[in-house]
């Protein structure tokens, strides 16, 4: 590139920059002056190619070589999106034999790399594939369409299946596991899909969204195969003190099968949605009020003792309700026989007595896929959750749970 330095049509170009700072007005300085830098780029652009042409021809234009292998064929024009703007009708020079490569830019390249990198991060940031023309376009000039963004998101594949891959260190002590259902098309209709979601707490209080996996339900045989994956990428589970579940009868059987040995929870606000459906309205507002008392006990037993007088009140009016409660009892409460010292036992058990932390990242996950309705593949799922994810546990980075660093 030294030879651009000595080049007299740069020296040109530096004038008119001296008489454009002479000239311009402070209201239109910034619009201006990128004009003016795209047109300077556009020029050092072509003078590049001009040069590349040379050398590769070993001669200057016109200029008379003996055993030439090539001739100057013309030039053709390219548009090209960069960081200062859109350039057009760029002028790129090419040989009749069709052999010459510039490297200025790849072949079909209509972007600068770092314009697509940017398109990623706006995309990764929740802005919807329709949306992030109109969040870009104020800074570089120019506009996207939902088809071109779709391609260009494409590229994170790769870092899905990095991301589907990578070793897990095994520190989590905590590990939320739930799922939500998405609509995709297949060939003959739309299908529900369900995404599996692990969600942990380090030792270190870091909360991290681990690892995600599209199945068709929420069978044995689904979560299984999920879990065992996390296993053979290091979650061997010997930090985990308690498993925190929807209740799904698949996923504990799962569990049972790779992690036979850790205590499981079962979600107190699944459970209590599950006892209002025996209810009539004019008392749930009551019994409800009574069952949340059961899982505030400072103590197991005494847990056990409101649950017993709980259900003395309410039995016969809803013997359902109360067996819904009655036989999850010791998965209930098994955050109750977590070993926490009282300065932050509140805190803690808030947190490991729900999977209410793992349902916040899916309103996020329903906010970015509504307007979509549907996705065109699971390749389009995968990408829009990692790209939620991944926002996350960036936001999540430098937040630790000070409050979970007591058990280490």
């Amino acid at each position: 590139m030294q030879y651009l330095v000595f080049d007299k049509n740069i020296s040109q170009r530096w004038n008119r920059v001296k008489d454009f700072v002479e000239n311009c007005t402070d209201k239109n300085f910034w619009v201006s002056i990128k004009q003016h830098m795209r047109v300077l780029l556009k020029d050092i652009m072509e003078i590049c190619m001009d040069q590349e042409m040379i050398e590769y021809m070993d001669g200057e234009k016109y200029q008379r070589i003996n055993n030439r292998l090539d001739y100057r064929n013309g030039s053709y024009y390219r548009n090209l999106d960069t960081e200062l703007g859109p350039v057009d009708s760029l002028k790129v020079p090419r040989s009749r034999l069709g052999l010459f490569k510039t490297g200025v830019f790849e072949f079909y390249q209509r972007r600068q790399p770092s314009v697509n990198e940017a398109i990623c991060n706006v995309f990764l940031a929740g802005v919807s594939t329709r949306d992030v023309s109109m969040a870009i376009k104020p800074l570089l000039e120019t506009t996207f369409s939902a088809s071109c963004v779709s391609r260009v998101t494409k590229s994170l594949d790769s870092k899905v299946k990095e991301f589907h891959k990578k070793d897990i260190l095994d520190e989590y002590q905590f590990l939320f596991l739930d799922g939500i259902t998405l609509s995709v098309k297949t060939s003959l209709k739309a299908v529900k899909k369900l995404v599996l979601v692990a969600y942990g707490i380090t030792l270190f209080g870091k909360k991290e969204l681990i690892s995600f996996r599209i199945a068709s339900s929420e069978s044995q045989a689904s979560w299984e195969a999920f879990l065992n994956d996390l296993y053979k990428r290091g979650l061997k589970g010997k930090n985990l003190k308690l498993i925190i579940t929807d209740g799904c009868k698949g996923l504990h059987a799962a569990i049972d099968t790779v992690y036979a040995y850790t205590k499981r929870q079962h979600c107190w606000v699944h459970k209590l949605r599950n006892v209002s459906k025996y209810l009539r309205r004019i008392d749930q507002k009551e019994v409800l009020s009574e069952a949340k008392r059961i899982y505030k006990a400072d103590t197991k037993r005494e847990a056990v003792r409101l649950f017993k007088l709980w259900k003395k009140h309410w039995y016969k009016n809803y013997p359902k309700a109360v067996k819904c409660i009655e036989r999850d009892l010791d998965e209930l409460l098994a955050f109750l026989e977590i070993p926490i010292t009282r300065e932050y036992r509140y805190l803690i058990r808030r947190r490991i007595r729900t999977t209410n932390v793992i349902e916040r990242a899916f309103r996020e996950v329903r906010r970015r896929t509504r307007p979509m309705s549907c996705f065109t593949n699971t390749d389009s799922v995968n990408r829009i959750i990692y790209a939620i994810l991944t926002r996350l546990n960036t936001k999540w980075e430098d937040k630790p749970l000070k409050e979970f660093t007591q058990f280490i």
